[in-house]
């Protein structure tokens, strides 16, 4: 999904030069909870990724990571009992080695995982064994993007703030851009800045 996110109806903003785009649905553990964003932005943001949210009850929206999901729920977390976490983590290990090699994806043009990143020439770095998550964003730049179709009330939801949308967006995607620096959510509809919001960060 790295480099990767949609387009919805010409909702999007002019795009960040430079900068992968992650795009991810709005469980509590990747997008945060309460009025700020989670540990998962912050950790996108310090390595200079854009973190993308699909629009909320649109699973359909990250097909490939629903397809891998239900691979790894029924042909590998239902296979057996884990005795204890050392034991899940080195089944957890042969079943990713096993599915990279096997399991074969229309999403990339019928390749495996493996084929896949070998015709890329994709080889993955790990992180820093020194690398420290921020606690806070102080020092992060960048943008974090929420994409959300409008319903009849013109509300527009970002975590666990509400703000009022002009009518002319009823029932259409726009993209909330929140850009970190500025603590500001800055809202496009058609490519178009529409409004914007004060957004504390800290």
């Amino acid at each position: 999904m790295l480099a990767w996110a949609p387009s919805f109806q010409g909702s999007e903003p002019p795009t960040e030069p430079g900068r992968f785009r992650l795009q991810l649905d709005n469980q509590q553990g990747l997008a945060g909870s309460g009025r700020r964003p989670g540990a998962v932005v912050r950790l996108c943001l310090a390595h200079g990724v854009t973190p993308v949210f699909i629009p909320f009850a649109e699973p359909w929206r990250n097909g490939i990571v629903e397809h891998y999901n239900d691979t790894f729920d029924k042909s590998f977390f239902r296979t057996e009992r884990f005795t204890d976490p050392d034991r899940l983590a080195a089944r957890y290990a042969e079943f990713t080695t096993f599915h990279n090699a096997r399991h074969r994806y229309s999403a990339l043009g019928g390749l495996t995982p493996d084929q896949a990143q070998a015709r890329a020439g994709f080889t993955p770095t790990p992180p820093d064994p020194d690398v420290t998550l921020p606690h806070g964003f102080d020092g992060l730049t960048g943008t974090v993007e929420y994409v959300r179709l409008i319903r009849s009330d013109a509300k527009l939801r970002v975590l666990d703030h509400h703000f009022d949308l002009p009518d002319e967006v009823v029932y259409s995607y726009v993209v909330a851009v929140l850009d970190i620096a500025a603590e500001a959510l800055t809202v496009h509809y058609h490519g178009v800045a529409v409004t914007t919001f004060p957004f504390p960060l800290r």
